[in-house]
Parts: structure tokens; sequence; C-alpha cells
């Protein structure tokens, strides 16, 4: 690795990237990040002491590699049964609920399935029994109102239909199926509760809140060495025309403005805006945290999570369109009723915001490109942060290895992109 180590964007993955930096040896480490504070989109607002998050965000429990760094660099983490569950449609067009499972449960056999044609989310949802498909379809279009053929099939993982309950189906035939044909084992799941299974059982959540872990992580950066800019806005075309070989680079942030500086074309995105209601709630008696998701393709909400911050218990509506807040709440009820009875208090926060989470295949290609101009540019001392994956910790991973190929590389840098 270079002697120095720039990382553009100070959320969670160019914190990451930072410790692993200096785990590798790296001493001279900087962050730049546009903001204020660090934390990127995972830190929340906070009102009268409480956070107001966008979405369900956490970690994983015993073992997981990101509490694992964080916990070595001062972070505490508190662990919690881990409970969701899911609301679908069944074949008398009821509502179902399917607990311990955040995927579609969809009234149908386990018909044959077979390996996409292509890599698009519409290649990956015909692979599926015919009346599997015409659901996710269905799905598919209500929340992202799109032709599925636009849209890259890794996007079944953030849209969780990357894995469906054949709820007709014969539990052991289908155990065998997943099994012994991996395609089988790919695109359908039985439930955590239906399958024995104790993977996800708990999960972690930061002591004290997203912005209490993200400040004690600036501090644990700074104690290390690591300077951290904040309010810094780095022009892409700038660090595009430095010829540092002693500089590795790791472009943690959103990598759209990097196209142009590059010679390339921006790639069509889905522009898909979502809108989040966060309520007080009154009285629940389920449990906390608890999140469900929404497959009836109904409503406006496509997840309810309720959690607990600064001493009071909030639910957040996540919705595909703005929501009509007559109807909402008994949305949420609804929901919810799987856990327990819910009484909602008044809206304490609402906001709308683009998610860049789901790819088009276009944006797929274009990242592709750009990776293989930034290796002709810098070779292997310019690292992308992870853009693609939507896992945590397939995003740490990537990041790692990069970075400790840069730490063996030799600095390569060739003729300045157009």
């Amino acid at each position: 690795m270079s002697s120095r180590v720039r990382i553009v964007g100070g959320g969670l993955t160019g914190i990451l990237a930072a410790f692993e930096a200096h785990r590798l040896g790296s001493r001279d480490i900087t962050i730049q990040e546009r903001f204020e504070a660090l934390g990127g989109v995972a830190r929340p607002k906070i009102i009268h002491g409480a956070e107001m998050r966008d979405g369900c965000v956490y970690f994983g429990g015993a073992g997981d590699a990101i509490v694992e760094t964080l916990t070595a660099h001062g972070a505490r983490f508190e662990t919690f049964d881990n409970r969701f569950g899911s609301l679908s449609t069944g074949a008398d067009g009821k509502r179902v609920f399917t607990w311990d499972f955040g995927g579609p449960a969809i009234d149908a056999p386990a018909g044959k399935v077979g390996r996409p044609a292509d890599d698009s989310l519409a290649a990956r949802l015909a692979a599926y029994p015919p009346q599997i498909a015409a659901t996710l379809e269905s799905y598919v279009r209500w929340h992202l109102e799109t032709d599925p053929a636009l849209i890259h099939g890794e996007a079944a993982i953030p849209l969780a239909i990357n894995r469906v309950f054949p709820a007709a189906a014969d539990l052991a035939a289908l155990a065998s199926a997943k099994a012994n044909d991996p395609w089988a084992d790919e695109l359908y799941a039985i439930p955590r509760g239906l399958s024995g299974r104790t993977a996800n059982v708990t999960a972690a959540l930061p002591a004290g809140g997203f912005a209490k872990l993200f400040d004690g992580l600036h501090g644990a950066l700074t104690r290390l060495g690591v300077k951290v800019e904040l309010n810094c806005l780095v022009p892409p075309r700038q660090l595009m025309a430095q010829d540092d070989p002693e500089e590795t680079i790791v472009w943690a942030a959103n990598p759209t403005p990097l196209f142009k500086p590059m010679g390339l074309s921006t790639p069509s995105l889905v522009k898909k805006s979502f809108f989040t209601y966060v309520y007080a709630v009154e009285a629940f008696d389920g449990p906390c945290p608890v999140y469900v998701q929404n497959f009836t393709a109904q409503g406006a909400t496509f997840r309810a999570y309720l959690y607990e911050s600064g001493g009071q218990t909030l639910v957040v509506a996540e919705c595909v369109r703005e929501a009509d807040l007559k109807t909402l709440p008994t949305e949420l009820r609804t929901l919810l009723s799987g856990f327990g009875a819910l009484k909602l208090g008044p809206v304490v926060h609402s906001d709308a915001q683009p998610r860049w989470i789901y790819h088009s295949r276009a944006a797929i290609d274009g990242l592709a490109a750009l990776r293989g101009k930034l290796t002709e540019r810098f070779g292997g001392q310019f690292i992308p942060g992870a853009w693609e994956p939507y896992a945590k910790s397939a995003k740490l991973a990537e990041v790692n290895a990069a970075l400790a190929m840069a730490r063996q590389a030799t600095p390569a840098r060739v003729a300045k992109a157009g």
C-alpha cells in the first residue's frame, strides 16, 4: 500500500476502510466527509433525544465481522432476539402472516426452478413457476414502478425477494430440493421456525444509538492518528488530475460523479424516492425491535420497523409513495398485528429521499466500465468502495481484499483520463 491513504466518504464503509488500512500498517490516513459528522446515510436525525431512523438497520449477532472490528475500537453493542416477519397474499386473496421470515410466502407448490436466462431481475423472476413469477412481478412493479427487465437481478436482495417460501410445498421435499439443487437453494427458502435453523436468531444494535456509535468511532480514529476532515467536498476532476504514486484512494462515496471525469457517460439509474414516517408508539405488546415486510403490493408501506431510542418507542413506515396519513396508521397496525397490538401516537418525523440500492442493469455495466477505467488510470491504488454489493459484510470483505492487494502492489500510474 502507498504511504498515504485517502478515503472519500465517511460512512460505515469509509470508517471500516480506515481501520483496516491502519491494521495493514498505514499511518498517514485521511477521511474526507462532505457532511458535518461521520456516519453517512446510516446517521439518523435526532429529535427530542430520539433517533429518527429511515429504515431497518442493524448488525449481525455473535461472530459478525463488522461488530468485531468496531468493538475492537471501543464501540459497544447490545444483542437482541432478532424478530421479523412478512405479510403476503394467499390464494384466496386474504392476508397471510409468516413469522421469522422476511421474504414473500406464496401459496403455491415448489415447482421446478432453473438458471435465469440473463442477469436481469425479470429473468430471475421467470426462473420460478408462472404463479410465483407473476406474484413477484406485481410486487416489483408496485415497489419500483418500473420494468423488471431494466433492473439487475441482484436487486432481489434489497427488495427482499431473493428467496421465496412456496407455502403449499411439502417441506421435506423442499428441503431435499434445496440440498441437491443449487438453484432451488438459491431461489427457495424455508422460514426459520419451520426449518429448525438457528442462524439470524440474534442481532445487534449500537448501545446508545447510531449517532453515539459514529461519534465514538470518530474519536477512535483520531486516537489512531487518522485525520478526519468534515464538511469536505472532494471535486472528482481535481482528484482524477492528481498523479501521486504515494497515495492510495478509497472512494467510499457515491460513484456517480466519477463517470464524466473518466470519460464515460453516466448510466441510467433507478430513480425512485421513498417516503418515511416515524410515529411515536403509545403501546405495543410485542417484541422490540421488530420489523415486518409487506409483499401484498397493497397500500403504501413496504416495511414497518419498530424500535426504541432515547427512552421512546417509535415505528417507522417505509413507503413506496407518499402515504395517506388517514390510512397509514391502519397499515402499520395490520403489518405488526402478527406480533402484537399497536397503539400509535402522533407523527414525529417524515422524510422523502432517493435510494440508490436498486441497481439497473445499465448501472452495473457502467460500474464495471468505470472500474476498468480507474484501474487503467490508477492501477491498484484507486479502490472503489464496494459499490455493487448490498450487504454490509460483502462490502467489508471486498474493500478489505482491495486494501490488502494495494499493500502488496507496486504503484503504477498511466496517462491521465481525458
